[in-house]
């Protein structure tokens, strides 16, 4: 957004103050949506003393003028707004660089009443306001205004926020009684989402231009609230100008990346996915999985299972073709391989041929943890010869040996939840969680794999960096299966021919829809991993 205000400006000819005014006149907006059933209500403006403090002050004027009894708390005090912004007559003539300061002395003009909490106690000297409003503000006042606006920190934040306004950030998520956030919210991280120190806690967020990385990555977008993108006259075709490595999917897009079924076609058009999972004790994720497979439009989902696992497939999905495999304690083992032999291939039902002619393979759901397991997860990912998505289980196998990812002469996506991904690398869980798209790209560029990294919004990274943000589904997916049935959607749409990248983009996006859909009917509390299976139709029709 930097660089497409910097073209918009200094290309263009469009004055960066005009940029400010459409953003302060779209923050109005939804103020004054918010205000409509507020009798004499009040607002508080928080700003900064930067170019996001004046997009604040402009709204105070907006505000104002329509008889709103509005008051600014400008932070750091006006030396620093006049002190930051003062730039040469060339640039002044360019119309960029002191909006902040134009916007101040307006609300001056207007007698807006201002308070001033400085930065640090060392800052607290500001003759220009009088010296009682340098306390800061309580909390029984903060109550008092029916909306607080927070135009502190804009994307330019890369240090912890400390000190006073760390305080008063702290108040008015505590106190506060409605909050709207001007471009984002104050201490989000604007790339990964992070908290820097502290942070706004918006009921809304007005963002300009396009969205901010970090208002759709956890834990900036739990910051957010709702999220509205506003136009403030920066040409949309400047984004093509500009190298952009993150998205989010949309509607449209994802219809568009559906793969195109012909009228005049066979089960053979569609795929086939053969599926490595289950076990004795966990026989159901199998099942997710080829059901899953087959309601995203594969034409044909091959089970190559332990004698259990089968037994509940057969009964659950009569579609599903099932190899039984030799098993140890009701798992894989190295033995379960023994279809590789000439002399099985017949007794086990053509095991050798299913992998020649498999278009994606599903590994790991509910297939248990032992040393078998692991030396079966390792012997088939050096045998498949079709792209791979590895899941649960078989991402705990290869934490052993991370490195055999680099082996695989087929394309691979892996799915991992934090917990999962924690073994996969070297960070924390929280490291992880704090910064999602740097986990799952680096990942990715390491082992040349994608990376499906679970959050409450899920990180999808390829190993060129390219990353998608999916904003689909809730926490009713914090159930056991969905994973699995995420895993065979995946599959499915790799079997169809869609780019291993692309359908775990799809994979995510749908089954986040599925969850949406399958809450309309029955709560968040009650849904299972069955009930997205259920509607992953309806919520894929063109």
């Amino acid at each position: 957004m930097r660089k497409i205000e910097q073209i918009t400006v200094e290309e263009l000819g469009i004055p960066s103050v005009l940029l400010m005014e459409n953003a302060s006149i779209n923050i109005a907006k939804h103020c004054f949506k918010f205000l409509g059933n507020c009798k004499n209500p009040k607002v508080l403006v928080v700003c900064g003393s930067g170019n996001n403090g004046g997009d604040g002050l402009a709204l105070a004027r907006h505000l104002h003028v329509k008889g709103i009894d509005t008051k600014v708390i400008l932070t750091g005090g006006i030396k620093s707004v006049k002190n930051e912004h003062q730039t040469s007559p060339q640039k002044e003539s360019a119309g960029s660089g002191c909006d902040a300061a134009v916007n101040l002395e307006i609300i001056k003009n207007l007698n807006i009443p201002i308070l001033s909490i400085p930065d640090t106690e060392s800052n607290i000297n500001d003759n220009s306001i009088n010296a009682s409003c340098s306390a800061r503000l309580c909390g029984n006042e903060l109550e008092s205004y029916d909306l607080i606006v927070d135009a502190v920190f804009g994307t330019g934040l890369t240090r912890n926020i400390e000190g006073n306004v760390k305080r008063l950030i702290e108040e008015i998520n505590c106190y506060a009684k409605y909050v709207i956030s001007a471009d984002i919210p104050s201490g989000v991280h604007s790339d990964t989402g992070r908290i820097m120190g502290c942070a706004v806690k918006a009921n809304e967020t007005v963002t300009f231009g396009f969205p901010k990385t970090g208002i759709f990555l956890y834990p900036g977008a739990e910051y957010a609230g709702k999220v509205h993108i506003e136009d403030i006259s920066i040409p949309h075709n400047l984004i093509d100008r500009i190298e952009t490595k993150t998205r989010v999917l949309t509607d449209s897009e994802a219809m568009d990346i559906l793969p195109f079924r012909k009228r005049r076609s066979n089960k053979g058009d569609f795929g086939k996915v053969l599926v490595f999972a289950g076990s004795n004790e966990m026989p159901g994720a199998a099942a997710l999985a080829c059901s899953a497979a087959y309601m995203t439009g594969c034409g044909f989902v091959c089970a190559c299972a332990v004698q259990n696992a089968a037994s509940v497939i057969r009964h659950w999905q009569r579609e599903v073709v099932t190899r039984i495999l030799p098993d140890k304690n009701g798992m894989y083992c190295k033995e379960s391989l023994s279809a590789w032999s000439k002399d099985c291939i017949t007794d086990i039902g053509g095991l050798s041929d299913d992998i020649k002619s498999a278009s994606a393979i599903v590994l790991g759901p509910g297939i248990g943890r032992s040393s078998d397991v692991t030396e079966f997860v390792y012997h088939l990912l050096r045998k498949i010869k079709a792209p791979v998505v590895l899941d649960a289980d078989a991402l705990f196998a290869i934490s052993e040996n991370v490195n055999v990812l680099k082996e695989l002469k087929v394309p691979c996506v892996i799915t991992p939840h934090p917990g999962e991904m924690r073994r996969l690398t070297n960070l924390s869980v929280n490291e992880i969680l704090c910064d999602t798209k740097g986990a799952a790209s680096g990942f990715a560029k390491e082992f040349n794999v994608i990376v499906l990294l679970k959050d409450a919004h899920t990180v999808i990274a390829n190993p060129h960096g390219d990353i998608y943000i999916n904003t689909t589904g809730n926490n009713a997916l914090s159930k056991a299966g969905t994973g699995d049935v995420l895993t065979g959607m995946i599959a499915g749409f790799i079997a169809q021919g869609v780019n291993i990248y692309e359908a775990s983009v799809l994979g995510a996006y749908f089954h986040g829809k599925s969850c949406e859909a399958a809450c309309v009917s029955k709560s968040q509390y009650g849904i299972t991993a069955s009930d997205i299976i259920n509607n992953i139709a309806a919520v894929m029709k063109k």
